[in-house]
């Protein structure tokens, strides 16, 4: 082949390079070897050694530790590339330690749910996590950004994402995590599956009956304890009704007879108050109320709160002569007048301290209650006739202000305050029973119960008033 022109045989050592002589040189027909060109920019999916309950030390720490190695010219630069990070990628990954997040709380979960996957398979696991491992050989520059990693996107040994919730739903793979994902079938048929296992050891285990057991008895004590409450309300509102005894009834009548009228029969020492077989006498059937009875009887209704002050009500009970000396029929009203009855050194207590204020108020011949509800922020009148005085109940929140003011150095306000005619209460049917109907409004209403007595009862309370007041203890 000497004598062809245009030949040249090559150079040792030139067969993996191209030539470099130009068309020039060379002859018509022959042809050079052609150039090698850089082939199109393609992903390199490295092989990635994934852990059931975790990832490896990952690629990223991987890249962080090895050390750069000094580039190569090379006419093979892709291939010198991919055989060169493949191996040191599986021989480190091999090698380290698995990593796993550990700041999260492990949930213990049933058998029956421990099977259940948190990836659907391998492949797309490792779809996934490729992707944070892509590298662009198209662009040396980029490569060379991808291969880098700061420090500051590593914590823990693993690989950080700014979401931590798709974080721990496509990197953190730990099976002791409950499942959440009920969207698949075959997850929601587990799941549904395991409840019932639990309602058939629920039932084996005689839990229903149990559960009865428990339900029964809370509504035995509960039932016992509204039984308690309802044996004491209904005792509480008999307790005014109580029957007498023979013995008290032959007192009563013994008090009566007309050998007892110049006789005291008692005398309270601390009101200073005797009563004469005389006196006590009005409270026989179709007699007028005296005022040394009735003041009595609301000095017994005091002394019988301050022996059981959780059963009644906290009142004061001003006498019959209260509202006779604040309304003055010369002068008017007159505070001054009154303004030493309530003294603290006399009382031991300020009236804005109490629930309710008892007035009896004589209308020449009838008697009527006014009472200053402090508890319910209303004046209220009780007349057993159903009669209306505004002007009493218009003197006596005056009477309140100036008190308060005078006692306790504060100003109370009852323009809101509401006045009460009481309206539903036991009428009088007769024309000597007003004095025993103002006592009764003012026991029941001391006791916080309603007014649920009528006429028919009257000749019981004037007994059962005639023994309270021989034993000296309003009950």
């Amino acid at each position: 082949m000497e004598g062809v022109s245009g030949y040249h045989k090559p150079s040792a050592g030139c067969e993996n390079s191209s030539f470099s002589h130009s068309p020039k040189a060379m002859a018509p027909g022959n042809y050079r070897y052609p150039e090698v060109k850089t082939p199109l920019p393609r992903q390199v999916h490295a092989p990635s050694p994934v852990r059931r309950f975790g990832l490896s030390s990952c690629t990223r720490q991987i890249r962080r530790n090895r050390s750069p190695r000094p580039r190569q010219d090379s006419g093979n630069a892709l291939g010198d590339f991919i055989s060169r990070n493949h191996n040191s990628l599986k021989r480190d990954a091999l090698d380290s330690p698995v990593c796993y997040r550990t700041d999260r709380e492990v949930i213990d979960v049933d058998d029956e749910l421990s099977d259940v996957e948190l990836i659907s398979d391998d492949t797309s696991t490792e779809a996934d996590f490729v992707q944070n491992v892509d590298m662009d050989v198209g662009d040396e520059a980029e490569k060379e950004n991808e291969l880098s990693l700061e420090d500051d996107d590593l914590e823990y040994g693993s690989v950080m994402v700014h979401d931590e919730s798709e974080a721990y739903s496509s990197l953190v793979l730990n099976r002791s995590r409950p499942v959440t994902d009920v969207s698949g079938f075959e997850a929601y048929r587990k799941a549904l599956k395991s409840a019932e296992t639990r309602t058939s050891k629920l039932k084996d285990r005689g839990f229903a009956g149990f559960l009865k057991e428990r339900c029964l008895a809370l509504l035995r004590s509960l039932r016992s304890l509204w039984l308690q409450d309802e044996e004491l309300i209904e005792y509480v509102q008999r307790e005014p009704f109580l029957p007498l005894s023979k013995e008290d009834e032959k007192a009563v009548k013994h008090a009566f007879s007309a050998n007892n009228i110049q006789n005291i029969l008692v005398t309270h020492e601390n009101s200073n108050i005797d009563i004469t077989g005389e006196t006590l006498r009005c409270l026989k059937p179709g007699q007028w109320l005296n005022d040394e009875v009735i003041n009595l009887y609301l000095v017994l209704l005091k002394e019988r709160e301050a022996r059981e002050p959780k059963k009644f009500l906290k009142c004061h009970f001003f006498n019959t002569f209260f509202f006779t000396k604040l309304v003055n029929s010369g002068t008017g009203y007159n505070y001054g007048a009154v303004r030493r009855w309530t003294s603290m050194k006399k009382l031991g207590y300020h009236l804005i301290d109490c629930d309710k204020i008892f007035i009896p108020i004589h209308m020449n011949i009838h008697w009527t209650l006014a009472v200053i509800n402090i508890k319910d922020r209303k004046f209220q009148y009780l007349d057993s006739f159903k009669g209306r005085e505004p002007r009493i109940l218009d003197t006596l929140a005056r009477y309140f202000v100036d008190e308060v003011r005078d006692k306790s150095e504060v100003e109370v306000d009852v323009s809101q305050w509401r006045q009460e005619f009481v309206q539903d209460l036991p009428e009088q049917r007769n024309g000597f029973d007003c004095g025993m109907f103002m006592l009764k409004y003012l026991d029941f209403y001391s006791r916080g119960l309603d007014l649920c007595f009528t006429q028919e009862q009257m000749p019981y309370f004037r007994v059962r008033t005639a023994k309270e007041i021989l034993q000296l203890k309003a009950e």
